[in-house]
């Protein structure tokens, strides 16, 4: 189930590549949640999960700053055990990629306020340090 919930919001992702949509916003808190989870069944790689979820949170706060509203989701990865969360490490990574490279090029949009440019250029570079942490 896990994966098929990466792959829907990576759809989802890619139908409407919003910066501040619905779908990156979803996509981000299912990518913390999935990394945390996979920090706790992590044996040997917990703080490298642990780390990588941080920035993605460190990421979250950012692009929540200035905004109206707030997104909460929880997401349960009920399936995940320790086997499956060596599965869900290529998958996160290409959502994270999905993302990093969302907020990067949004950046560039000349049209959008400088506040909110800063705040993905910002959020590109968290998501580009969780992408390193993944061991």
């Amino acid at each position: 189930m896990t994966l098929s919930l990466i792959s829907d919001v990576q759809r989802d992702l890619a139908a409407n590549p919003d910066p501040d949509g619905m779908e990156a916003r979803t996509a981000l808190l299912v990518a913390r949640e999935i990394g945390m989870a996979t920090a706790e069944l992590s044996v040997d790689a917990s703080d490298r999960w642990t780390f990588a979820s941080l920035a993605i949170s460190e990421c979250i706060d950012r692009l929540a700053e200035g905004m109206a509203n707030h997104l909460g989701l929880a997401v349960n990865p009920a399936d995940l055990t320790a086997g499956s969360a060596e599965e869900m490490r290529e998958p996160l990574r290409s959502l994270l990629r999905d993302l990093a490279d969302l907020y990067a090029d949004a950046v560039t949009e000349d049209t959008a306020p400088p506040w909110r440019r800063l705040a993905w250029a910002s959020a590109a570079q968290h998501l580009d340090r969780a992408l390193q942490e993944i061991p």
